[in-house]
């Protein structure tokens, strides 16, 4: 419900944005862009899905052979876009993927865990490209108490939530959640029933720590790569819609922009929340508001043509899955 409320938030200030500004304007801006520009400007993204796909199928380790890399990307994209539409955010896309792996006879043990390395990963390989960008931003505008104050907070709370799940990992998300359990007294038979699966998560988990260690580092230097790659799709953006623009630029609103997506998670899709923050801090940046308005919608609009073709995806999987002999 809550969600829902911020939703509906979310329009009324998106309106409101594209209200104040003037749709005349906004429109003008976008046909500067043309179809040709628009499918150059999805490129980048289309590169960063793949190596993120690449950067998973190396938690998954033997068992990626077996499904396919074609296959892993089209599952990816379909967890993706669960985590981006529902109210459960990742509580319902990353475990549709491990789901999704068992029709290709990978044992949800062993798919669920690669989904929690690779997304850990991920966010490890994250905070390093927004740490790299939020120097390059404190250089070009300058290195105020405030300024830097505020970096290194938001920062700071970021890794140490990632350093929080990474001792959880290490200790057992699965014996974590049954300590809880039976330090409430909860009792479940269907708990019960999943105990030695969620103890064999956290040694599969364990064990790629342990053992994959150069796997780790690949996996991330991917990911890293793969974060990299979103300042080519800004740089794009910004030429198409003849603002000014350089590669420094790009870098900086490339990460402070991952860093405003995350900050309002809370919020199904970032509506609204996303496009003010990418308003504000182009502006910052010293563009004009119906630039910063239309990078806003132009990124929203190649957000919901990737979200589509994962709900394509989601629905041929499981299609397929419908009338798999295993199923």
């Amino acid at each position: 419900m809550i969600r829902l409320l911020f939703l509906a938030a979310g329009f009324v200030v998106l309106g409101g944005l594209i209200w104040h500004i003037g749709l005349p304007q906004i429109w003008e801006t976008v046909e500067r862009v043309g179809f040709v520009a628009f499918c150059i400007i999805l490129t980048p993204l289309l590169v960063v899905y793949l190596l993120d796909a690449y950067g998973w199928s190396l938690t998954l380790g033997q068992w990626s052979g077996r499904v396919g890399f074609v296959r892993l990307f089209m599952v990816r994209m379909a967890g993706e876009a669960i985590n981006v539409t529902t109210p459960t955010a990742m509580l319902g896309g990353e475990p549709m993927k491990a789901y999704l792996l068992t029709r290709y006879q990978v044992p949800m043990v062993e798919g669920l865990a690669s989904v929690v390395t690779a997304k850990t990963i991920m966010v490890v390989a994250q905070i390093f490209f927004m740490l790299s960008g939020l120097g390059v931003t404190l250089w070009m505008v300058g290195t105020g108490e405030y300024n830097v104050l505020v970096a290194l907070l938001t920062l700071g709370l970021l890794g140490f939530g990632v350093f929080l799940f990474l001792l959880l990992q290490r200790y057992g998300i699965g014996r974590g959640l049954l300590a809880v359990a039976d330090a409430c007294r909860i009792r479940s038979q269907r708990l019960e029933t999943w105990r030695p699966q969620l103890l064999d998560l956290d040694d599969t988990i364990r064990t790629f720590y342990r053992e994959r260690r150069r796997t780790f580092l690949l996996a991330l230097g991917v990911h890293f790569v793969a974060w990299l790659t979103e300042l080519f799709e800004v740089y794009a953006i910004l030429y198409f819609l003849g603002a000014e623009v350089g590669w420094l630029s790009s870098f900086s609103i490339a990460a402070i922009a991952v860093l405003i997506k995350g900050s309002v998670s809370f919020v199904p899709g970032g509506l609204g929340a996303q496009e003010g923050g990418y308003l504000f801090l182009l502006m910052v940046l010293g563009h004009d508001e119906v630039t910063g308005i239309t990078f806003a919608l132009i990124r929203r609009l190649r957000e919901i043509l990737w979200i589509l073709i994962g709900l394509v995806f989601l629905a041929v999987l499981r299609d397929k899955a419908a009338v798999s002999p295993t199923s």
